[in-house]
């Protein structure tokens, strides 16, 4: 069975990808956002939620990672309107970069 905070993250995850879908913010609607992955707190007060950004360019990923933090208000709302939970956790974006680990994993493996 699995953990009150690893369920909660699952909901979130799916909230904040519906968001993505639903509400994308103009700047990013040519490129495509993933949610990878949302890490609670034990407590449920912080949540950092993992956002993976195509193409891999880095000048994009900044720029994506602003807009989601400009939209974090909205975002919060809207994690507090479809999980239950007693208190909405505070959200920290992180780009999630462990596509490019495993391209280069791959590079290096076909070059041996």
């Amino acid at each position: 069975m699995r953990s009150r905070p690893e369920r909660l993250a699952k909901e979130i995850q799916h909230t904040v990808a519906d968001f993505l879908i639903r509400f994308a913010p103009e700047e990013c609607r040519d490129i495509m956002l993933t949610v990878s992955r949302v890490e609670l707190t034990k407590d449920l007060k912080d949540a950092r939620i993992f956002i993976s950004v195509y193409p891999p360019d880095e000048k994009v990923r900044k720029h994506c990672l602003k807009v989601m933090i400009a939209n974090k208000g909205r975002i919060k709302l809207e994690i507090g309107k479809k999980v239950i939970m007693r208190y909405v956790p505070k959200v920290k974006f992180i780009i999630d970069d462990s596509l490019d680990n495993v391209e280069r994993v791959n590079t290096l493996l076909r070059d041996i």
